[in-house]
């Protein structure tokens, strides 16, 4: 350590020996980190949070564990947030995962990664071009894996917001994660965060079906606030039960720090106690601040290199006389303002980029005439210390504190004019190339001049349009808060009559801006926005897309009504008569002439009219969103009409995307019936084979659901449950939480009747959908959920030890459509017969009797139990009543296997042996 062998005869190229990858005074946080991290690798997800100054050694901390993680095969991702960068918000965490995707590729051999991308193609199926638009760098596994064209912003049909795309990405880690192979998620100045990221990452840690992640945050603990959303992140961790570890970091003391000189001048730590002291006194024993401290002494000739004694040598007083800084910001703009001004113009380009500049970026800029010279000033800025190359092709800032200073290369009053003429400079050299994502950065250039393009109105329209286009590039990438943010820059860039003069370009704009906050959860936005463009629309077409998104918006945030009054506006535009009012009685009549038109019309001929009209379309569509709405409304009468309607306007006029959904809605209607047991099934399996003929990805999930509700019980359980699994997982993936929250709770109900699983695991699943149920504010399918939990809680230990405090709502006992009853009965039977209840089960069974329709599987499943529950009372005593009961219970049952026999046949000969055993012992 002390051996300075040297063979340099100058003092100007004699250089202090930085010891850069040792952590001083940081033995006891290293040792947690450590810690955590060794329980992670167990397979346990875990948080670790660093606060302390800019410059207390944060990052240095984390990157000692980066050796570790690779050694056990983890995988270590790191994003930087950037006061100065749009990615405040989820992109940043979708840069992470994005630069997975090149670690995985680099550490892993060509089969393992052939075997990675059949492990996503078996996960996500038909949701891996979703998994692909959001991240883009998922084709390096894989050439298939590509981003399928994002929904058309006319059409109103892309649902996924941050919820939908954070859920994504964790079943993305879920994947890629595990106890062999951790993922250290490194997320650095979390000050700049904002809580759609942090969102993200507690989706990350308390998923409790299978990731294995280290997250590590740091943040300055002076520049935020209590309420910030990274203590919110804190407390919604340690309440979700995922360990979380907090640490706070301070200055070294005076004998680290004497440590810390003494190693960069190898000298004894006793020789330097004189010097560690003035040190200290300037800088409080700041790492990053002490190295620039000594190193502006070594330039200013302070401290120096003595040949003739081989060591470093200093005047103590001299040095504490001199007027030097203790501002470490000042110390690097002194330093800055000495160097070349090829170097300068550098610094104060990259400055102007953030803490991070792509070599792509660099490269365009060297075309220009402007900042040829960027090339050989980062040569010398790269030499010198300031900025370092990063592995991913980057240029970055060693420091924030470097980028500050650099910043401050440029006077403030220039600041704006400096960033706009950079934009415009790349805006020119890259003028149709196709640059990715480079038409952000420039964008974000440009906007800082906005004051200078409202000067020159030739100039507004043109720079308008780009951040149209990066508008357009962020929503393609699920950068919801982003793009809203180009597009607001780009209607303020319009002039006042940009209704009258830029129509199109209006009307495109203010959809886009409308989708980009309804993606944001900006509700309030979003319809502000579409009023204004159903006030300025010129006609019905234009106002179409418009609409329908009001009627989603209305329908999410629970304004039902408000929602079907929109639906029922433009139907009237169009031409629709949509009655006020209708009687039980009408649609009693409507449903079978939907019936005979379907048997008259059902053909191959039928399935090859497509519906040309698409105004014709759109009315099936509000139709159909009338009808959820109806359905919502709990008005089924209404919902049953409407989809009548809409399968009677298919029948008529050709098939469209939107018959699918209507015939398999039918299908349901029909299955309250049970003598309609075998027409609901065709029209089902008709419904699911009409939608393979179209692109309509987007309703699969319903589609299944639908399909389950209505004929489930007559397919195989095992299959539909796989089926009704990957329902759920890809309808919150795509943004129609309510659709799989229904999945949810459909599959576990299934779970139950088939046996699918064992009860212990069955209860983790059921508790991870209440904690998604929790995480997204939601009550679809909660109480449902909360029945099958009670349920599975009493099989296993009658409730005594997992049993929870929330209880089910059974709504309106008196409402003949109230669905939860109906469950509640049939689980009440279910418990009951295991418990030995039997007259217990016998009372729900007799109320599940009078509600249930036959057609439905509850009424099978609860004639089955209480079946099972009547031969157990008929071993104790024969009783005539009860026997005669048990024969017809058979008898149905024998009916009814005819359509089920996969699912039912088990259950009639259970019950026949019962029968026949109980026979032979009495005779």
């Amino acid at each position: 350590r002390f051996v300075f062998d040297n063979e340099v005869q100058s003092t100007e190229n004699m250089k202090l020996r930085y010891r850069k990858e040792k952590l001083y005074g940081r033995d006891k946080e290293e040792t947690l980190i450590t810690d955590a991290f060794c329980r992670v690798s167990r397979g346990k997800s875990e948080a670790f949070f660093i606060g302390g100054f800019s410059g207390c050694g944060k990052s240095m901390l984390v990157n000692t564990l980066r050796a570790r993680v690779n050694v056990v095969g983890g995988y270590v991702i790191k994003h930087k947030f950037d006061a100065w960068s749009q990615e405040r918000s989820l992109s940043g965490v979708i840069s992470a995962v994005n630069q997975l995707c090149l670690v995985l590729k680099d550490r892993n051999t060509p089969p393992k990664i052939a075997l990675l991308a059949n492990k996503l193609r078996d996960e996500f199926g038909a949701d891996i071009g979703l998994l692909a638009r959001i991240v883009k760098n998922v084709k390096v596994l894989s050439p298939e894996f590509v981003s399928p064209a994002a929904a058309e912003e006319a059409g109103g049909g892309d649902k996924m917001n941050a919820r939908s795309v954070g859920f994504t990405l964790s079943r993305f880690m879920r994947l890629v994660s595990s106890p062999k192979h951790p993922v250290m998620l490194f997320l650095d100045d979390l000050q700049w965060a904002d809580d759609t990221a942090l969102d993200v990452i507690h989706t990350f840690l308390s998923d409790t079906m299978g990731s294995c992640m280290f997250f590590v945050g740091t943040y300055r603990d002076n520049e935020v606030h209590a309420d910030h959303a990274v203590f919110d992140l804190m407390k919604k961790l340690e309440s979700s039960h995922v360990p979380t570890n907090k640490v706070s970091l301070t200055g070294l003391d005076r004998e680290d720090l004497n440590t810390m000189i003494s190693d960069a001048l190898c000298l004894y730590p006793r020789i330097c106690k004189s010097l560690s002291e003035v040190v200290m006194q300037k800088t409080k024993g700041n790492p990053f601040f002490v190295l620039e401290f000594i190193r502006s002494l070594k330039d200013r000739d302070l401290l120096k290199y003595n040949f003739h004694q081989k060591r470093w040598v200093w005047d103590e007083g001299t040095i504490r006389a001199e007027d030097i800084t203790d501002n470490v910001l000042q110390l690097l703009s002194s330093e800055m303002n000495g160097l070349s001004d090829n170097v300068q113009l550098l610094l104060k380009v990259m400055a102007c980029f953030g803490t991070k500049t792509c070599e792509s970026v660099i490269g365009y800029l060297v075309d220009s005439a402007e900042y040829s010279a960027v090339r050989d000033g980062l040569k010398k800025a790269v030499s010198d210390g300031f900025i370092e190359r990063n592995i991913e092709g980057t240029f970055n800032f060693v420091h924030d504190k470097v980028r500050e200073a650099a910043y401050n290369l440029i006077a403030e009053s220039d600041r704006k004019q400096f960033h706009y003429n950079l934009g415009r400079v790349l805006h020119s050299v890259c003028e149709g190339k196709d640059v990715g994502d480079t038409i952000l950065l420039i964008a974000t250039q440009i906007n800082h001049g906005k004051e200078f393009i409202l000067k020159d109105n030739e100039l507004c329209l043109p720079f308008a349009k780009l951040n149209m286009a990066a508008g357009k590039m962020a929503i393609d990438s699920c950068r919801h808060k982003t793009a809203y943010a180009y597009l607001e820059v780009a209607s303020s860039l319009l002039p006042n009559d940009h209704w009258e003069s830029n129509y199109d370009i209006s009307l495109r704009l203010s959809f886009m801006m409308a989708s980009a906050a309804n993606s944001s959860c900006k509700y309030d936005e979003a319809e502000i926005i579409l009023q204004r463009i159903l006030k300025e629309a010129r006609c019905t077409k234009d106002k179409l897309p418009s609409y329908f998104l009001l009627s989603q918006i209305f329908q999410a945030q629970g304004k039902v009504a408000d929602a079907y009054g929109t639906c029922a506006s433009i139907l009237s535009q169009l031409g629709e008569t949509v009655p006020e009012s209708v009687t039980p009685e009408t649609v009693g009549a409507m449903i079978p002439e939907t019936l005979r038109m379907y048997d008259q019309v059902y053909g191959d001929d039928w399935l090859a009219t497509k519906m040309e009209d698409n105004t014709l379309r759109n009315v099936l569509k509000f139709y159909g969103a009338m009808a959820n709405s109806a359905f919502f409304f709990k008005v089924h009468h209404i919902a049953a009409y409407l989809i009548c309607k809409v399968v009677q306007l298919s029948l008529q006029n050709g098939v469209c995307q939107h018959t699918p959904l209507a015939l398999m809605q039918l299908a349901d209607i029909m299955s309250l019936d049970g003598n309609n047991v075998a027409i609901s099934h065709r029209i089902a399996n008709n419904a699911m084979a009409l939608s393979k003929k179209f692109n309509i990805s987007d309703q699969n999930a319903e589609l299944q659901l639908i399909f389950f509700h209505a004929v489930g019980h007559l397919e195989c359980f095992h299959s539909g449950i796989h089926r009704l699994r990957g329902c759920f997982e890809s309808a919150l993936s795509s943004g129609n939480a309510e659709i799989g929250f229904f999945c949810a709770g459909q599959l576990v109900n299934y779970s139950i009747i088939s046996g699918e699983k064992g009860l212990t695991s069955l209860l983790k699943d059921i508790d991870y959908y209440l904690h998604l149920l929790e995480t997204y504010k939601s009550e679809v399918s909660k109480n449902y959920l909360l029945i099958s939990r009670e349920t599975v809680s009493m099989l296993i230990d009658k409730g005594e030890t997992t049993s929870i405090e929330a209880k089910e709502n059974l709504g309106d006992v008196t409402d003949p459509g109230n669905i939860i009853l109906d469950t509640f009965y049939c689980h009440q039977v279910l418990r009951n017969f295991w418990l030995g209840y039997g007259e217990r089960c016998r009372h729900f069974a007799q109320k599940g009797f009078a509600r249930i329709p036959q057609g439905k599987y509850f009424f099978h499943i609860i004639k089955f139990y209480y079946g099972l529950s009547l031969l157990e009372m008929l071993k104790k005593k024969l009783n005539s009543a009860r026997q005669k009961e048990v024969e017809e219970i058979i008898e149905s049952m024998k009916v009814a296997v005819k359509h089920a026999d996969s699912n039912i046949r088990n259950k009639l000969e259970l019950l026949q042996a019962e029968l026949h055993g109980l026979g032979a012992r009495h005779n």
